[in-house]
């Protein structure tokens, strides 16, 4: 009971006065932002499943600059953290383009996403990448329309959900 006693009287008796809530200056800035922000998230892989990075990013094209990050693959810091890609490499360059306007029952952005491999081909992780990746740089929660070469007619709409994987629009309670 005494040592209790003590204990609990120490910091009453150190001689240090409480000074309250001091001002701490301005708020951190950079990162993520709603703006545009001056970072972009890539999805690599873990045994676990896709792991969103930050990459930093210059002025201009950010869904360009974003799919030329996850093509190049994790940096060597990245993959001794165990990041990998499931993505193979590529013959032909992929093309990926944002576009506005409204459908039935959609936010209204999209990513057009021209695959330079069948989706057959890749594994899902792979598949997810791209998604996900695709997604973040255009900002919310837009469609993805996948399309592979040769490929006529309509795209395979996807998006990213909420663990980091592709889920066919239908599926989800996207819609």
């Amino acid at each position: 009971m005494a040592m209790a006693l003590l204990v609990a009287m120490a910091p009453a008796a150190c001689g240090i006065a409480d000074t309250g809530a001091s001002p701490a200056g301005e708020p951190v800035r950079g990162g993520l932002t709603a703006d545009g922000g001056t970072l972009l998230k890539v999805y690599f892989v873990t045994p676990e499943g896709t792991w969103p990075v930050s990459r930093p990013a210059q002025a201009g094209d950010r869904l360009r600059q974003a799919m030329d990050a996850l093509l190049a693959g994790p940096t060597a810091d990245e993959r001794a953290r165990g990041l990998a890609t499931e993505l193979p490499a590529a013959r032909e360059p992929l093309q990926a383009a944002m576009s506005g306007g409204t459908s039935e029952g959609t936010s209204g952005k999209r990513v057009r996403l021209r695959l330079p491999w069948l989706v057959r081909d890749l594994r899902h992780m792979a598949v997810s990448q791209l998604v996900c990746t695709a997604a973040a740089a255009a900002g919310g929660d837009p469609i993805v329309e996948v399309y592979e070469p040769g490929m006529k007619g309509n795209s395979w709409p996807v998006r990213c959900d909420a663990t980091g994987a592709a889920v066919p629009v239908e599926q989800g309670g996207f819609g």
